[in-house]
């Protein structure tokens, strides 16, 4: 007969500690939950498709205004393949184009850093960067049309970040490191200050780099960098992913001025050959140029333009239709996005456009209707935009125009019949 055991005995201590050990953890989950930023998310997603604006034939002879929202978070209009996306605060929404409504929302208790419509012709992503205690840091997507979820992520980051995307990645730029992140958010590189590296021999040997701007393009990123060792800005070309061996590709890298006592230059465009430079305080240039370089950083021409030798900081260049426009605080330029060569120069604008039935450049009073070949005016459109006078992003969809005017969307339509 087996021998019967005796009950384990549970001391007075043994109690104290298992009352101790639950409460930690109950209090443990409590925080998480408290903390979590889904606590304080709130998903409203679309309840029917919205349809596709079909692109228009002709322009109207005058626009009128259709509605407006808030968007300090964008820097140009954010068009998706059907909406209007427009980020404020906590608020990122896509928008019906022509009455301005949310046809979805995502709301959190935090501050949007940036806020993208990405790749509107395949995934089409509203991408939302939201700042935390680790910087503009965590990432959401969404789809642009539905505003169903389509993923997150998160890394440590700059207090604040430029947001922008190429065919293949998306870019998130800082003034000490930036990342790429493929369609599905799976990051391609980081580069610059990375606090706890898992393999510190990844990236070029260059130490405590000041990032001054950057572009994507043709799986490749452009940098603007002065780095510790550094007299005066350079030019590195780096590779969106990495090789085999998990390192980061440097393309080239080069000093493109012998000093820093002008601007820093700024990245414009960057294809599979070339990189496009706006380089408006080199004192050993006569004035603002456009230089080429190819992607050994080696500069191939330079052009004299019309800009100023600070172009305004919320310049940002503007893709559509195989042509890339930046505004230099004076003079719109029109490059080819195949070849970042610069075509041609539009003077006295506000803004870069894009290509729709003609070249649109917003103007003061107006749109100006331009050839992209040649630059000459096809016509001007009458816009009033009413004590307004600062730069103005101007992008399409459909039949409507879409304006950035600072820290707001504004929606222009053919006149009421």
């Amino acid at each position: 007969m087996a021998a019967r055991l005796a009950p384990e005995r549970r001391t007075r201590l043994d109690l104290t500690i298992t009352a101790v050990i639950t409460a930690s953890v109950v209090l443990a989950g409590v925080l998480l939950w408290w903390t979590a930023p889904s606590r304080t998310t709130e998903l409203r997603t679309a309840t029917e498709e919205p349809v596709v604006a079909l692109p228009t034939e002709s322009l109207p002879t005058a626009f009128r205004e259709l509605w407006r929202a808030p968007s300090a978070a964008t820097d140009v209009p954010a068009i998706g393949k059907a909406t209007v996306v427009t980020g404020d605060g906590g608020l990122l929404a896509g928008r019906d184009p022509a009455t301005g409504r949310e046809l979805w929302s995502y709301r959190r208790d935090a501050q949007l850093c940036a806020a993208v419509a990405a790749w509107p012709g395949g995934t089409n992503d509203a991408l939302g960067v939201y700042r935390n205690s680790r910087g503009c840091s965590e990432v959401t997507a969404l789809d642009a049309s539905s505003g169903e979820r389509r993923g997150n992520r998160t890394s440590d980051a700059d207090a604040s970040i430029t947001l922008s995307y190429d065919q293949t990645f998306a870019l998130a730029a800082g003034d000490t490191r930036l990342e790429t992140w493929g369609t599905n958010l799976v990051r391609g590189i980081e580069y610059g200050r990375v606090d706890a590296p898992v393999n510190p021999d990844v990236a070029p040997d260059r130490d405590a780099c000041h990032l001054y701007s950057a572009i994507s393009g043709s799986s490749r990123v452009a940098v603007i960098e002065r780095c510790s060792r550094d007299e005066g800005y350079r030019l590195t070309i780096l590779s969106s992913t990495l090789t085999d061996e998990e390192k980061i590709r440097e393309w080239g890298s080069e000093l493109i001025t012998d000093s820093a006592q002008g601007a820093p230059p700024v990245v414009i465009a960057t294809t599979d050959s070339t990189v496009t430079v706006y380089d408006g305080g080199d004192p050993n240039r006569p004035g603002p140029t456009v230089r080429t370089f190819g992607t050994d950083a080696i500069e191939r021409g330079a052009r004299s333009v019309e800009g100023a030798a600070t172009p305004p900081a919320d310049s940002r260049p503007l893709n559509a239709r195989a042509l890339t426009t930046y505004w230099t605080g004076r003079s719109t330029l029109v490059l080819d996005s195949t070849t970042g060569e610069a075509r041609v120069q539009i003077s006295d604008t506000i803004g870069p456009g894009e290509q729709a039935t003609g070249l649109l450049i917003p103007v003061v009073g107006g749109i100006t209707v331009r050839d992209p070949v040649n630059g000459a005016e096809l016509r001007r459109i009458p816009v009033d935009r009413g004590d307004y006078r600062g730069m103005v992003s101007l992008r399409t969809l459909g039949p409507y125009v879409i304006e950035q005017r600072g820290a707001e969307i504004v929606v222009l339509g053919p006149p009421a019949e």
